[in-house]
């Protein structure tokens, strides 16, 4: 007759270690598309506010100001009017809730949009390879 009592357990041990990997990158990566979509956000309420203030006085101070009452602890803003179009580029980086922990650095979340008007209409544009 053959023991087959400790085979379980050393599937179990093998198992668990890739189980909790798993976990950790989808929260690892879930935290950081929930960052880009607040970004994303961000820029589209900044945007909208910036194209209904188009030549007013410090606008760009104004949206910067727009930017960090709604996120606080921002990276990075670059705010530039050029030609009656307004390009905004957010960063941030993302802290790994686990990942920190075996070293790995920290993941930056950029998101660029554009900003203008076409027709009395405005129009908002995601920016692709910036």
């Amino acid at each position: 007759m053959l023991n087959n009592k400790g085979q379980s357990l050393i599937l179990f041990v093998l198992f668990i270690p890739m189980l909790l990997l798993i976990i950790v990158l989808v929260v690892d990566i879930g935290k950081a598309l929930s960052l880009k979509s607040e970004l994303d956000s961000i820029n589209n309420i900044v945007l909208d506010y910036g194209l209904d203030n188009l030549g007013t006085e410090d606008l760009v101070k104004k949206l910067g100001d727009l930017v960090r009452l709604n996120k606080s602890d921002i990276d990075s803003i670059d705010i530039n009017i050029e030609d009656n179009k307004i390009y905004i580029k957010l960063e941030d980086s993302n802290e790994e809730l686990f990942l920190g922990l075996v070293d790995i650095s920290l993941i930056s979340i950029k998101s660029s949009y554009v900003g203008y008007t076409l027709n009395d209409e405005k129009r908002i544009e995601r920016i692709v390879g910036d």
